[in-house]
């Protein structure tokens, strides 16, 4: 179903456009904006776009997709990890292309179990001529595959032969009306091809965690920023995720009186 009516999108179409322009209502930046001198035709990945805008935020901790997410885990508590404020203009596919990569690669270094979720809001109508997010069926059993997570690379034939090993690679097109919501494993490989069209393809993927996942520091090729930024407000390893300005709650499951 359309989780977001017309209006709603409006907002976070506005939203994004501040953003992206550099104007950040709340007076905080994201976190992370890349590419960090972008082209006009550039794909746009901004990290905690929810920190920079109220209408954002209000998505980003939106109860109804942190309970949808408490049931696709089983969780007791959720909790926001991070955002990611996805902006792909028509451009070719050095420019627009998402590679294949599982969310979790980029987490398992700093998280003591991969219990997150992935929401995926559409704000504009998304198809394969848009580049609409693609998925590999399956592949969330496939466990975390080394050096198979490249958010930025372009030649994604060359990603699923190399995946071909691990079991079926034909992809499905997750094809969607601005306002719907997909979810995903943080193992399922997915990416997006080049957006082809005269139309826009905006979007911001919601990563959601298990209120019970703890901070770890594991040896690896980085440690994902939540990890040095919890630290700095005073958590310890082998603690809960919190603080409610890096990882707010966003849905609590009530208990029976």
């Amino acid at each position: 179903p359309v989780l977001f009516g017309a209006d709603a999108v409006a907002r976070f179409l506005d939203a994004t456009q501040r953003v992206v322009d550099g104007e950040y209502q709340t007076g905080k930046a994201p976190t992370l904006c890349l590419p960090f001198e972008p082209k006009p035709n550039d794909l746009r990945k901004i990290d905690n776009s929810w920190w920079a805008d109220d209408d954002l935020a209000s998505l980003a901790t939106s109860p109804v997709l942190g309970e949808i997410a408490a049931v696709l885990m089983g969780a007791q508590s959720v909790r926001l990890w991070q955002d990611q404020l996805l902006y792909k203009p028509p451009g070719g596919p050095t420019e627009t292309t998402i590679g294949w990569h599982q969310d979790w690669a980029s987490w398992d270094t700093v998280a003591s179990h991969a219990a997150f979720v992935t929401a995926w809001v559409a704000f504009d109508d998304v198809d394969d001529a848009n580049g609409a997010m693609q998925m590999i069926p399956g592949s969330h059993k496939w466990g975390l595959v080394e050096g198979g997570s490249n958010f930025f690379g372009t030649d994604r034939d060359a990603q699923l032969n190399q995946l071909s090993e691990h079991g079926q690679t034909t992809p499905r097109s997750i094809v969607m009306q601005a306002g719907q919501v997909s979810f995903h494993h943080p193992l399922t490989f997915h990416g997006s091809g080049a957006n082809t069209s005269d139309r826009m393809r905006r979007s911001l993927a919601i990563h959601f965690v298990d209120g019970t996942v703890t901070a770890v520091a594991e040896p690896g090729i980085w440690q994902h920023y939540n990890l040095a930024m919890f630290r700095e407000r005073g958590g310890e390893l082998g603690e809960a995720y919190r603080f409610n300005d890096l990882c707010p709650e966003v849905y609590r499951k009530r208990t029976e009186a």
